[in-house]
């Protein structure tokens, strides 16, 4: 399936106040807006930043979407800093009306 991963800036207003909202423990959601359904993984509250996730699946089937991301973190030797981070992923797909199976 072919997908984007959207940055924060560019979430739909309400999108952006949800994932703000559940970001601080770990989340699975779907949103759906303007033709586009929005998959949201969330990986919750961190010790330091320096995180990346990365979809490591994404396909169809006739009765759903599968997704699989993954936490990746800090690399070693890089300053992650002290700071908490909140690693999520949105991912903007064409909509389609089928259940979102996060594995």
């Amino acid at each position: 399936m072919e997908f984007t991963v959207v940055s924060e800036d560019r979430l739909p207003k309400e999108l952006a106040q949800i994932v703000d909202e559940k970001k601080q423990d770990a989340f699975k959601l779907t949103y759906a807006d303007a033709g586009y359904l929005y998959i949201c993984t969330g990986y919750g509250k961190q010790d330091s930043g320096g995180y990346s996730i990365t979809v490591d699946a994404l396909y169809e089937t006739e009765n759903a979407i599968y997704v699989n991301t993954n936490l990746l973190g800090p690399k070693a030797g890089s300053a992650a800093g002290n700071s908490p981070s909140y690693p999520y992923i949105v991912i903007k797909v064409e909509f389609r009306d089928k259940t979102v199976v996060f594995d």
